[in-house]
């Protein structure tokens, strides 16, 4: 009897969701959603806006379970089935996402998001050609989608298509004049001149009243490149300068202690530990290219991922993604440690496996992450896999600070690299954890010095490719022909012959970005 009554309030409840969802109070949200679903649970919409909210929220996992619930209801709801996908290819659940986003294309063929979406996911998975042929499609529908004319010129950079890159990039500047994540993407792939018109375009839109902050960040690391190419160091350190203070000013809630308490609870844990070399010698399951960024390992990564037996699946969040929480909780350090014998630990091979198998969503061949950071795990890949085999990438300290202070970094993933005292903080945290790394293992971790490999190329990649057990392939002295895409700020220097410019650059730098001599 009370049906209309409660109609009439789910109504009046849910515009209140809505609008709580479009101001981003997601807690209110789930709050308000969670009522209503038990008063009606058949409500389809409910489950969208809950698992929107907590994937907002960052709980992903609730998001997971609201969404599945969701699925069992309603197996063919299509915004149910796109979120799901969405939210697994977010969670690096590459073959859930497959399957959900290829459901929902099954429904709606030519629905523009969806399109994107999984041309999102092919790149992810760096099935890049497939990537460009999704946002093509999703082109024919709207040619005028800001994101999709970023996302396709992207794709068709890391495939080292630069013509079609640039074309696509020169469309976005004409159609979205302000855009100028366009004009830092060009610049990557871009060589400057003297006179070079793209630098003027960028200089004038600094004169722009209304710029988001973020958008001046693009601009000045862009124009600072410009200058940088025809050798003006003293302009280009002027714009670094400006870059990285603004970029370091958006982090509001950012603690650079909180990385180097990560260094000593890592120490920490590893202080007692014996490592046990294993008696037979194994081809490994995994290779780690591991260093600080920018010390060469997307040019390793391109070299050594020319050899046949080799998946290059360049930089893979799963250790990050694992180990960045599980750092500082007591009980899985506790469970991971209890026992010496770590071939028979539970806790260890459950994780390891867990691990192997998401590598293994890339490819069947020896999967090679170059993820730097992972320099930080050393401990727990030679725990997990004791034949996995890591190449530590090293280069003068003082150019990987330039580089790094050069580069902008996406997604805000390396915060200390826009302030200079951290930057250099970082760096010696770094050399301190990986000399305790050599310490615990030694002869364990092939180092692979920057300059050797770009001076002795030959000798240097042998050496690389007999410490991964393997036989060695002619293919691997040409990385210039590896198809594999590049996804990494050394987008256009990567498919370069090897090239000795880079070496000792920082001397260049000297006289403007001071910070340099300290490093």
């Amino acid at each position: 009897m009370n049906r209309n009554i409660d109609i009439n309030f789910i109504k009046n409840e849910f515009k209140k969701i809505q609008n709580y969802f479009i101001s981003q109070r997601y807690d209110k949200v789930i709050e308000k959603t969670l009522i209503l679903l038990k008063k009606d649970p058949y409500q389809a919409v409910f489950y969208n806006y809950i698992g929107l909210s907590y994937r907002q929220l960052g709980q992903l996992e609730n998001s997971e379970l609201i969404l599945s619930k969701g699925i069992k209801l309603f197996p063919k709801n299509f915004h149910i089935i796109c979120n799901l996908g969405s939210l697994y290819r977010y969670m690096s659940k590459y073959d859930k996402a497959e399957f959900y986003l290829k459901k929902g294309l099954e429904i709606k063929p030519n629905d523009f998001s969806l399109l994107c979406n999984y041309g999102n996911l092919k790149r992810d998975i760096n099935e890049n050609t497939e990537a460009i042929k999704y946002y093509k499609m999703a082109y024919k529908i709207d040619d005028k989608n800001e994101t999709l004319l970023i996302n396709l010129a992207g794709a068709y950079q890391i495939s080292g298509e630069f013509d079609f890159a640039k074309k696509i990039l020169i469309e976005l500047h004409e159609k979205f004049p302000r855009c100028t994540k366009g004009d830092f993407m060009f610049s990557s792939i871009h060589t400057y001149i003297d006179e070079d018109k793209h630098r003027e375009q960028m200089l004038k839109k600094l004169s722009f009243n209304d710029l988001a902050p973020q958008d001046i960040v693009y601009l000045y690391f862009a124009i600072s490149k410009s200058y940088s190419d025809i050798k003006d160091y003293k302009n280009s350190s002027h714009y670094l300068i400006k870059a990285n203070k603004k970029q370091f000013s958006l982090f509001k809630s950012y603690n650079f202690e909180n990385e180097l308490k990560k260094f000593d609870s890592i120490k920490e844990q590893f202080n007692n530990f014996n490592y046990i070399k294993p008696l037979k010698v194994e081809k490994p399951n995994l290779i780690f290219i591991v260093g600080m960024p920018r010390s060469g390992t997307t040019l390793t990564h391109q070299i050594v991922s020319s050899h046949s037996k080799i998946y290059g699946a360049g930089e893979v969040p799963i250790l990050i993604n694992i180990f960045q929480k599980k750092i500082n909780d007591i009980n899985f350090l506790n469970n991971f440690f209890e026992d010496t014998d770590y071939q028979n630990n539970k806790h260890v091979n459950e994780l390891a496996n867990k691990i192997e198998k998401l590598y293994k969503t890339y490819d069947d061949k020896i999967v090679l992450d170059k993820s730097p950071l992972n320099f930080m795990w050393i401990g727990f890949i030679k725990i997990m896999f004791p034949h996995a085999k890591i190449i530590h990438c090293k280069r003068n300290l003082k150019d990987v600070a330039l580089s790094i202070y050069k580069n902008y970094f996406d997604g805000g993933s390396l915060p200390w690299s826009f302030d200079e005292e951290c930057l250099i903080k970082f760096i010696t945290a770094y050399s301190d954890l990986m000399d305790f790394w050599y310490q615990k293992f030694p002869d364990e971790i092939y180092t692979c010095e920057y300059e050797n490999l770009v001076n002795n190329q030959l000798i240097e990649t042998k050496k690389i490719i007999a410490y991964c057990n393997l036989n060695w392939e002619e293919q691997c002295i040409d990385h210039t022909k590896n198809s594999t895409g590049i996804k990494t700020v050394s987008i256009s220097q990567a498919r370069k012959p090897i090239y000795k410019s880079s070496v000792n650059l920082s001397e260049n730098y000297f006289k403007y970005l001071d910070f340099l001599r300290k490093v």
